[in-house]
């Protein structure tokens, strides 16, 4: 007579943290603190997502200088979320402005 063989106990699946590569763990670093200096908003989901994705692309082709291209533009428009020194047009606006006086005639 055969014996049945015994089943086994389907395996566990473990959930692992993802492993981010360098580029993408500094991009993590630059979100979060952002996100600490509330300079963040949700319109800025877009250029948070295009930096990430960019970041992955690079650590998976470091060697792709239109990667590196467009991955510094991204961070470059990242660290200028929320800071006044990104606001050209507010400065050459504010700059042709006057000051209104009414000078009393004497």
């Amino acid at each position: 007579m055969v014996e049945p063989v015994p089943k086994k106990a389907p395996a566990k699946r473990r959930v692992k943290a993802p492993v981010f590569g360098r580029n993408r763990s500094a991009v993590e670093e630059t979100v979060g603190a952002l996100e600490q200096l509330g300079r963040l908003e949700q319109v800025d989901s877009a250029r948070v997502a295009a930096a990430r994705a960019l970041a992955d692309a690079v650590d998976a082709e470091p060697g792709n200088a239109s990667l590196w291209r467009e991955y510094r533009a991204a961070l470059e428009s990242l660290s200028q979320i929320g800071s006044d020194s990104g606001d050209d047009f507010g400065k050459l606006i504010e700059s042709l402005s006057s000051e209104i006086r009414d000078e009393k005639k004497s």
